[in-house]
């Protein structure tokens, strides 16, 4: 899929535009993470404050896509991205406050205005590739999702955790503030130069995505998303409370696992080709076999005492779980219309944000009394037995019942 990217990024001038705006403000806003947990850690936060921090990065991107289902009604897509960057570079101005109060609560409230702007970005992306890409060219918009994703934690979140005490606060978030900057501009040129492939119609064809009304696919199409939030999520937050397993720090330890963590994540669209993308489109066996290996990986990371053994596995396990994130972005970008492509992507997400708020708090408190090990493999063993149950549910009623509506031509 490399190629495909690659040969995508020379067709379109303004995909090229596009990846370099979103990469480069990805930085930035993992350069904002960096800032705000560095300072809160500084003054001794509480736990409830740092738990309260997780929850400020993710909960506020569910109205921020409603926001922006919206505005697509009435805007055109990349000044939507253009508006979420103005945000996102506003929101600066409370950690640049917070250096001189040393307030928590402005801290708190710059993380819920970065993740607002990253709600609202979700159903905009999705809109703006699936309307000027070819059908043919879809998994290279899927592969560009993924490195974004991955920037915002190896480089952004890598940068600024070297440049943290290395070099004073304000100067980061001067970095910072020209990220966002630049990436603005480069949206007005991508803005420019868009030429969409596909004018969609009336988002009113259908106003609430009715599930009923949705074929077999659609629906499958917006259940993977979830499938790796349900047996991803609460891994995930387990995954510090391996580090002791290891010698060394606890937090060295911790450090390392993240960081193969966001290598797997970052390589795994890369290793599947354009025929085995097309190939395995759709299809649930994939889904399950590849979420089975990432609990296996999971599983032998908690028997094992060797950090490289655990890196390796990481590694492993989050290639999976990415192929079938590029395969769950390719499946909604295939199955439905130009028109409510972003509503039906923001649909997924948000079932997916939703699950990945409640799993990982209620793993981490039984984590606090139980064995970690144990609790990762029951609540990433149940959620995994959960989805499977609803896929195949599903899948049964697909072939027992015929579907109200069927979007399969998206034009």
């Amino acid at each position: 899929m490399f190629f495909l990217i690659l040969r995508t990024l020379r067709q379109h001038r303004w995909f090229a535009l596009l990846g370099a705006a979103l990469l480069i403000s990805s930085v930035g806003n993992g350069l904002t993470y960096v800032i705000v947990f560095g300072k809160l850690l500084a003054l001794e936060a509480k736990p409830s404050v740092l738990t309260l921090a997780y929850i400020l990065a993710l909960a506020p991107g569910l109205p921020g896509s409603y926001l922006a289902e919206k505005l697509l009604t009435k805007i055109s897509p990349i000044p939507v991205m253009i508006l979420c960057e103005i945000i996102g570079l506003m929101g600066l101005g409370l950690p640049v406050w917070s250096l001189f109060s040393d307030n928590q609560i402005l801290l708190l409230s710059s993380q819920a205005v970065a993740a607002f702007a990253g709600g609202m970005m979700v159903p905009v992306l999705s809109q703006t590739l699936k309307s000027g890409l070819k059908s043919a060219e879809l998994p290279a918009a899927s592969g560009l999702e993924t490195f974004i994703f991955a920037a915002n934690v190896i480089l952004g979140i890598g940068i600024g955790t070297l440049l943290y005490g290395r070099m004073a606060t304000s100067a980061i978030l001067a970095l910072d503030a020209m990220s966002f900057i630049l990436g603005i501009v480069l949206l007005i040129a991508a803005h420019r130069a868009y030429r969409p492939v596909c004018t969609p119609g009336h988002v009113e064809v259908l106003p609430n995505l009715n599930w009923r009304e949705l074929t077999q696919m659609q629906r499958r199409s917006l259940l993977f998303l979830p499938a790796i939030a349900f047996v991803g999520a609460p891994a995930m937050a387990l995954l510090p409370a391996l580090a002791p397993n290891f010698g060394g720090t606890s937090s060295d330890s911790g450090l390392m696992l993240l960081l193969a963590r966001s290598v797997g994540q970052l390589i795994g669209p890369l290793l599947l080709s354009e025929a085995q993308l097309q190939r395995h489109t759709g299809k649930l066996n994939v889904l399950i076999i590849s979420l089975a290996l990432f609990i296996c990986c999971y599983a032998l990371v908690s028997i094992t005492d060797k950090q490289w053994v655990a890196m390796l596995l990481i590694v492993m396990a989050h290639i999976f779980t990415n192929i079938v994130f590029v395969l769950a972005t390719l499946n909604i970008m295939q199955t439905f219309p130009a028109s409510i492509t972003g509503r039906a992507m923001a649909k997924a997400w948000r079932f997916q944000l939703v699950i990945t708020l409640i799993l990982p708090v209620i793993a981490g408190f039984a984590a606090d009394t139980y064995d970690p090990a144990w609790v990762l493999y029951l609540s990433s063993g149940g959620g995994f037995a959960v989805m499977t149950c609803m896929l195949v549910a599903n899948q049964r009623v697909g072939r027992n019942g015929g579907n109200a509506l069927n979007f399969k031509k998206s034009g």
